[in-house]
């Protein structure tokens, strides 16, 4: 038998809130099992409220607990049940640090998940001496503890979507709160009915203390906000609007490409196409961020492309309109004068623009922009290659939330 000085510095080592180690001996070179009780001599009877020290039996079982030092650790611990002395109903006592029906401690779920959500379901069953389904459980029930809490002071709300497989396919809805700048939803489709049912479940309340909500240049987003969230100004996200420009341009630039291509006469030729090669990233780059050779590149394709080169003046001239310091009425004069120059180089960004024109002018009331939400999705995708793929839209939904709570 363990001398008391060495049970007393195993129960300060294993650090359980009123529970005291009784004995302990070796499974094997590398496994320990720690038997353990309850200090507390009394538990409160859950039918009728009143306090029993009345055993009715003990119940000895073995949970797996956190490793010591090189050692897995298991303990050995007596959930008593006890016999209420004035309802006469017999019932179980609560340990803390060990879930009803459980193999494993509350701290080591918490350990498990951590190392899931920096590996994967595989490594961390290894790692800690469980079934991939025991870490599927623990993680199904942290789930079902942490993440079904609705939102709590959501003002401002991010909605976009992500690919979960290569080619743009399956698009994921993401819903982000903007002000604390985390995910609240991750849902299966992006489509307006899943997303109204997902909205629905907030309540009431929560939907009307929506301020604002920034979104794509997507009509169903639009339409959907406006009839579920009747206190919120829908927000046009000013990065999608400047991609859309972005993208007319380097549309732009591959014309002139393959016309330059068609051309005879090969010193002309040869000219034009050394202008444009390597243009595609400077001609998207902010002016100020362009390096001296990315400048150099701008000036050539001015001379060799003029039409582009002026579609990169115009692009600018957006930009410039966002970052400026001014209301959304002084927007809206600049936005006129900057469609009608633009309308001939950039006509079906000019037809957007003219479409969600409340929608864009009301980013300058709050600079409200989905660059939070933009980098989430960037940090999900880095998850998805960590795990290997996560092809399961539960697994991947809960590894993203997770992910979020503990991590960021």
């Amino acid at each position: 038998m363990p001398s008391n000085p060495l049970l007393h510095f195993i129960t300060k080592v294993i650090n359980l809130e009123d529970i005291k180690v009784v004995n302990y001996h070796f499974l094997t070179d590398d496994e320990i099992i720690i038997e353990i009780e309850n200090k507390l001599k009394v538990a409160q009877c859950p039918h009728c409220g009143k306090t029993t020290d009345k055993i009715h039996q003990n119940h000895w079982y073995r949970v797996r607990d956190i490793p010591l030092s090189d050692y897995q650790v298991l303990l050995k611990a007596n959930r008593r049940q006890f016999r209420c002395t004035k309802c006469h109903q017999v019932f179980s006592e609560e340990l803390d640090f060990i879930k009803t029906r459980r193999t494993y401690t509350k701290r080591l779920a918490m350990k498990v998940i951590k190392e899931v959500l920096e590996t994967n379901v595989e490594s961390a069953a290894i790692r800690n001496r469980m079934t991939t389904s025991e870490v599927e459980t623990v993680l199904k029930e942290l789930e079902a503890d942490l993440l079904t809490e609705k939102p709590k002071n959501l003002k401002k709300l991010g909605i976009d979507e992500i690919t979960q497989l290569k080619g743009g396919k399956n698009y994921a809805a993401v819903l982000v709160d903007l002000e604390t700048r985390k995910p609240i939803a991750l849902l299966e489709k992006r489509n307006k009915a899943v997303i109204t049912e997902y909205l629905s479940s907030l309540g009431l309340e929560v939907l009307k203390q929506i301020e604002e909500v920034s979104i794509d240049l997507w009509i169903p987003y639009k339409s959907l906000i406006q009839e579920m969230m009747p206190n919120a100004q829908v927000v046009a996200d000013r990065f999608h609007v400047m991609k859309q420009i972005n993208e007319e341009l380097d549309q732009k630039r591959k014309k002139e490409k393959r016309a330059a291509e068609k051309i005879k006469n090969k010193k002309h030729r040869e000219e034009i196409l050394a202008g444009l090669t390597h243009s595609k990233y400077p001609l998207l780059k902010k002016k100020e961020n362009l390096n001296p050779d990315e400048k150099a590149k701008i000036e050539s394709v001015d001379k060799v492309a003029p039409e582009l080169g002026e579609m990169y003046q115009i692009k600018e001239g957006i930009r410039d309109i966002f970052e400026s310091q001014i209301t959304s009425d002084e927007a809206l004069s600049k936005f006129l004068e900057w469609t009608e120059t633009a309308y001939k180089y950039f006509p079906k960004s000019c037809r957007t623009i003219s479409r969600w024109i409340d929608e864009i002018l009301a980013y300058f009331d709050c600079r409200t922009t989905q660059g939070v939400v933009e980098g989430i999705n960037q940090k999900i995708k880095l998850i998805k290659r960590r795990a290997y793929g996560l092809t399961n839209f539960d697994n991947f939904r809960r590894r993203i939330l997770l992910k979020w709570y503990f991590c960021y």
